[in-house]
This record gives C-alpha cells, structure tokens and sequence, in this order.
C-alpha cells in the first residue's frame, strides 16, 4: 500500500496478480477512504494507466503504450522515475491500435524496466467533478476524451448481504477499545459507520463510436485496478450497471456520451480519547414503612434505618 499522499500502485498483467487478487497483501488496508479520496485515487490511476508502456522488438526507443488514447509527432514523454523528456518523433502504430511511437531520447540514457513514463496532459483522458464551463467551451479541434463523475447515490450502509438491503447502520457503531499509550489512564474508542454509494460515470466523445471505445476502456480500467484501490481503504468496489447511451445538443459541441456506475462502500470513522473508569459510588438507603420509593428528608429517622456505603476501586 502506498503511503499517504504518496503515489499509487500500478496494476500488474502477471498471473500472479489476475489470478490471485484474494491474497491478503493485497486487501488489507491501514486506513478508511472517503468518497473525495477514491476520485483522487482513480484520477491519479488514470495518469498511470496511459503512461503503461512495453517494449517492442523494433528497437531500444521504439515502445507501445497499449491504453494511450492520443499520441501525436511532436508529443512530449516524460519519464518519471528518471526526471527525463523524450519527444515522439514518429508514431507507427495510432493510440487504440496499439500505440507505438519512436521516441527521440534528446541524449538522455535508456528506458528499463520498471520506469514510470507519462504521457501529457493534453494527451489523456479528463476526469472531472463536473461538466465544466471550460470543457463546454473547447473547440472541436481540442476537444479529447472526458469522464465527468458524479455521486448518484449514498445511504447508511447495510449490515446483510447485498448493497443498500435492510438492516442498516444508521448511526456509527463502537468498532473497539484500546489502551491509550501516550496518555495514562485513558483508552481510545473507535466508532465507525458503514455507507453505500453509487457514482456513475459519464464518459464524453465527439462520435457515438469513440464514446463506446471509452466506456469499455474504461470498464477495463476500473477492473484492472479495483485491487489498487482496495490496498488503500476503499472496502468495496462493485460493477452495478451500464446506463442508457444519450446523446448532447445542449452545450456547443454535439457529444456522445455512455454511463457506466459503480458501487463503492465506504467507512467513516471517529477516534475518542476517554478517562478510564476510576471508582463506582452506591448509596443505598431503605426508607421508613410505607414510603418505599419516596424520598423523606427528615432528621429523626424511624428505627430500622439502614445504610449503606459501598465504594468499588
């Protein structure tokens, strides 16, 4: 799992990983992530999903980068892991088809293996909260791909089976109870409260085509990852529909657009530090016949008056 605020992990095409994803290095998670965090997570799992890049048996500097939706001559990579730039000095094969590009080093050493490249910003995918003004307002010529997310559904998350089903957790739940080790005479309490939600993504293009293309590149893409993310404190992670294909004339560009939503189940957690239980007082007195459970206040109790004074440490 990555550390926070750090970079994410990559997805991995070995067997290991495509036909093992139940290991427990791979699910367990030191932390809880919330809805702002898991489209964090999957913006920043996008930059890294068209930066995959294999080499080719046509040379050193030819690569593909099989899921790049835009590659173009002239177009800068940027290798992450070594600070270096290379420019694309042909494309041989179109992004979609393949994706192979010879690269001009500009002198730098060669790429090996495990190096992270990305690709421009102008040469992938937008992920946005919303449709945006400036997106609305792009020219036809440098409109690219978008995926605009939304929260479509979020309710207090179930304790059966399926998602949203009956009983659920309506108000957060003591999870455990430890001792405080920085402070003496106190324990921590963990409170936690389950949620169920539902994002859908809107995938936009300029063709009914490459809209369809994006929606199952994008289906493949949030597959690929969902281990990634489950490291990382999302609980759950659940295909749950594909939406009806519309088309837009209401902004200035004509779209397609093709929705897919997922389900996510998250936890919110709370953390209270508490005083340990020092003492427990009783105070026991029977009062005269025929007043029991009345409370007298007198100074000349009847005989037969009992008290009793218990103290537990």
């Amino acid at each position: 799992m990555s550390e926070f605020g750090k970079k994410l992990e990559s997805y991995d095409e070995s067997q290991f990983f495509l036909f093992s994803p139940t290991r427990d290095d791979m699910r367990r998670a030191d932390r809880s992530a919330t809805l702002n965090q898991i489209t964090t997570y999957i913006k920043q799992s996008l930059i890294d999903f068209q930066g995959k890049w294999e080499r080719t048996r046509r040379g050193a500097w030819v690569i593909a980068f099989p899921n790049a939706r835009y590659l173009s001559v002239g177009d800068k990579i940027r290798n992450y892991t070594a600070q270096k730039t290379y420019i694309v000095s042909e494309v041989i094969e179109e992004a979609g088809k393949g994706g192979i590009v010879k690269l001009n080093n500009l002198g730098a050493p060669a790429i090996v293996d495990g190096d992270i490249l990305l690709l421009e910003e102008k040469n992938t995918v937008n992920f946005e909260s919303s449709y945006s003004k400036y997106i609305q307002e792009r020219p036809v010529a440098e409109w690219r791909d978008t995926i605009v997310y939304r929260v479509k559904r979020r309710e207090p998350g179930t304790i059966g089976k399926h998602p949203f089903d009956p009983p659920t957790e309506i108000k957060p739940r003591v999870r455990e109870y430890s001792i405080d080790q920085d402070h003496p005479g106190c324990h921590i309490m963990v409170s936690g409260q389950w949620f169920d939600n539902l994002i859908q993504f809107d995938c936009w293009s300029k063709l009914n085509n490459s809209a369809d293309s994006l929606v199952e590149w994008f289906e493949d893409f949030m597959f690929k990852y969902t281990w990634v993310w489950k490291k990382n404190g999302v609980n759950e992670i659940l295909y749950w529909m594909r939406n009806i294909d519309l088309e837009s004339t209401k902004f200035r560009n004509d779209l397609a657009v093709r929705s897919t939503t997922y389900y996510f189940r998250t936890e919110t957690i709370t953390t209270i530090r508490e005083y340990d239980l020092k003492q427990i007082d009783f105070y026991l007195s029977a009062a005269p016949s025929g007043f029991i459970g009345v409370d007298i206040v007198t100074d000349a109790w009847a005989s037969g008056k009992v008290e009793i004074t218990e103290k537990i440490l």
